[in-house]
């Protein structure tokens, strides 16, 4: 196997092991909004502190939020991992792009947290997150953009 055919095959395998990350962390946390007793917010803010302040109903919107998360990211790994499994390894050049945009923009946004709001929690899987697809596109380039597709 060639360089650029090995790098290609590296590409879109790791961008199926990503999203299949981000399926088990978003069922995860899914998990944890319809089963988990104890939540937490924060490292300070418990899910009692919520009740505390807002009630039984603060507690509901808490949890309905971290579901709609949940979905949401388990929506986005699900197509992901689709378009990586078959135009993304057919070397269609769109699926680079809807990958590249998608997570990239999805991400960036994330990481604006920091700047924009001083939260800090979460930063760190969005970074991660980006590197891994960024790192994945970036190995897939070559096939994509600049070599034959017959490799």
């Amino acid at each position: 196997m060639n360089g650029p055919k090995l790098l290609f095959v590296a590409s879109w395998v790791l961008l199926l092991l990503v999203s299949a990350v981000i399926a088990i962390g978003s069922l995860w946390s899914l998990r944890v909004a319809y089963f988990r007793p104890a939540d937490n917010l924060s490292r300070t803010v418990s899910i009692e502190d919520i009740r505390s302040i807002g009630g039984d109903e603060a507690v509901q919107d808490y949890r309905g939020r971290r579901a709609t998360a949940a979905t949401w990211a388990l929506g986005y790994a699900i197509l992901s991992g689709l378009i990586a499994a078959f135009p993304y390894r057919r070397g269609e050049r769109w699926s680079w792009w809807a990958l590249f945009l998608s997570m990239g923009l999805s991400q960036v946004l994330s990481l604006a947290r920091v700047v924009a709001l001083g939260a800090t929690l979460g930063a760190g899987t969005a970074g991660s997150l980006f590197a891994f697809f960024l790192l994945a596109l970036l190995a897939g380039m070559p096939r994509m953009f600049f070599l034959s597709s017959d490799l």
